[in-house]
């Protein structure tokens, strides 16, 4: 009688997982921009100003990327399934909660408690897709994933704008809510079970991998050029909110408009994954910051240009961020070996750390004019892409 012993499972079934990972990325992203369209409503249930009331978008943004740098290890540590599902679980719980908030401190620390949550799922799984995913698939599925995070901004703000007529703001938190707490049933039964070392790391070792990682050139050049791709994204649109054109400044309708319309560009990125990953992740990202910064340089004198032409550089503009992510977090996950969570937490928390600093960069440089916030963000992209090349150059011996 002979026995047998199962070989668990290593790789993911690739349409059902990346499927659902992009529809919870486009989700869990959004959930720090859904409140954009409710900040009047908001304020005038709690009694309050809408300028107040930005402070939850604030709020939220601040605990989602400090949190990168703890859930990224935790991952490492007890896998990533357990993370990803329970940062979802205490994302809807928090939603729900903050649905029934009754004045804006209240409302301010439910958004904090969305913001740890959220920030559960991230980093581990772009690491999970990095393990589990087939080599010759990986790209795509890193490219759906990263170009539905970066589509959130857009998708978050359309969501809320679209539920607002159906009731109170309070049931766009709510229907948020339940969505967020099926999608996370959902991941618990697609994502494979954790295979966890025998010889268990202490959780400190996990957590000082962190300064190992940051120590290593090509993963530090790297980390510093991902700070300008979010921080240029949202620094150009805060320009053109509040500093703009005339037929935009004073028009959240036509900016969300202009906001749809780059939507294609990002939808495009995942259906041109096999000819991009021809070209060094590295390589490509600088390639692509160039191409945006070029970009912006043309819409900072594009003040009194038709909206079209507007839209046409946008639209370059934001498909050159959409690129940038891809193949730098499978490198960055690729170079931090058995660290693959903490490494990719680090990235992303230097793309949500530069997307926080964005509208400081535009309030610094406001009197100056829009003209000036856009050659100094074409330069910031431009910095970017000589750190990346930087890295690019070290790669070989990384």
């Amino acid at each position: 009688m002979t026995t047998t012993t199962s070989t668990p499972v290593t790789t993911a079934p690739f349409t059902r997982t990346v499927s659902l990972m992009t529809v919870i990325g486009l989700l869990v992203v959004g959930q720090m921009y859904l409140v954009l369209p409710l900040f009047s409503a908001m304020a005038k249930d709690w009694h309050t100003t809408a300028t107040a009331v930005t402070w939850t978008t604030t709020a939220f943004g601040f605990a989602y990327a400090a949190s990168f740098l703890v859930t990224g290890p935790l991952s490492d540590r007890y896998g990533r399934r357990r993370v990803v599902v329970t940062g979802l679980t205490v994302l809807a719980v928090a939603t729900a909660v903050a649905a029934l908030a009754q004045s804006l401190p209240v409302g301010i620390v439910c958004r904090i408690a969305q913001g740890i949550g959220a920030a559960g799922f991230s980093p581990a799984a772009l690491a999970y897709l990095s393990e589990r995913i087939p080599p010759k698939q990986r790209s795509v599925a890193l490219t759906c994933l990263v170009t539905a995070m970066v589509a959130a901004t857009v998708t978050g703000q359309l969501v809320a704008q679209a539920l607002l007529p159906t009731g109170s703001w309070r049931w766009v938190f709510l229907i948020n809510a339940v969505i967020v707490a099926v999608l996370a049933l959902s991941l618990r039964v697609v994502m494979l079970p954790d295979i966890l070392s025998t010889t268990r790391r202490s959780l400190s070792s996990v957590f000082a991998s962190m300064g190992r990682l940051v120590s290593r050139p090509v993963l530090l050049l790297i980390y510093l050029g991902a700070v300008p791709v979010l921080g240029s994204f949202v620094a150009v649109y805060t320009a053109l909110q509040l500093h703009g054109p005339a037929s935009l400044v004073g028009k959240p309708e036509a900016l969300l408009e202009l906001r749809a319309s780059a939507l294609p560009a990002m939808v495009a990125i995942p259906f041109l994954a096999g000819a991009l990953a021809k070209v060094r992740p590295t390589l490509r990202a600088a390639l692509a910051l160039i191409v945006g910064a070029v970009a912006v340089f043309g819409l900072a004198f594009a003040g009194h240009s038709s909206l079209l032409t507007i839209g046409v550089l946008m639209f370059i503009f934001v498909g050159a961020i959409a690129v940038v992510s891809p193949g730098l977090t499978e490198l960055v996950g690729s170079l931090s070996g058995a660290n693959r969570g903490t490494g990719v937490a680090l990235y992303t928390f230097a793309l949500i750390g530069g997307a926080s600093l964005g509208p400081q960069l535009v309030a610094a440089l406001g009197s100056d004019g829009f003209t000036v916030i856009l050659i100094t963000t074409c330069a910031v992209e431009l910095l970017g892409a000589a750190l990346l090349l930087g890295a690019d150059r070290l790669r070989p011996t990384a």
